[in-house]
């Protein structure tokens, strides 16, 4: 009887975790590349942790801050692949003691996929895009020319 029981506690506690945690989802990026996240952030509803999964190794970008969160989504994705733009949110709470504050810091990267790296980090320029030669472009500037 007490081994039914404990069989029944454990079953309930599965149903009852696996109802509150989000399904981590893989973005497509080419036929060899996806990116994932490891973490979710319920309060925040914004994922942590990127990763490039590439056949079946997670792969961490480097670079990418783990405080920092995302959307969840690839914002962009060069013409030949080569490259992901994500959004890196900073994101949290300031507690002077008396008051807890929400804040939050937009920024996005660019991010190397095969290297699994960063390599440029923004601000002002996440409103831009990618032109035929796989460059950064943000109101008819050169952001990044994909050999940095």
């Amino acid at each position: 009887m007490k081994k039914v029981i404990i069989f029944f506690i454990f079953l309930i506690s599965i149903v009852t975790f696996s109802q509150g945690k989000k399904q981590l989802q893989l973005a497509f990026i080419s036929k060899n590349y996806k990116l994932g996240f490891r973490l979710y952030n319920k309060e925040f509803n914004m994922y942590q942790k990127p990763y490039i999964l590439k056949g079946r190794k997670k792969n961490k970008i480097q670079g990418y801050d783990d405080a920092n969160y995302s959307g969840g989504n690839i914002l962009s994705i060069s013409p030949n692949k080569k490259y992901i733009v994500l959004d890196y949110i900073s994101k949290g709470y300031v507690d002077d003691g008396t008051n807890k504050t929400l804040y939050e810091n937009y920024l996005c990267v660019i991010v190397d996929v095969s290297k699994k790296l960063v390599v440029k980090e923004m601000q002002e320029d996440c409103g831009g895009n990618w032109n035929e030669n796989n460059e950064w472009v943000n109101n008819g500037q050169l952001i990044f020319d994909g050999n940095e």
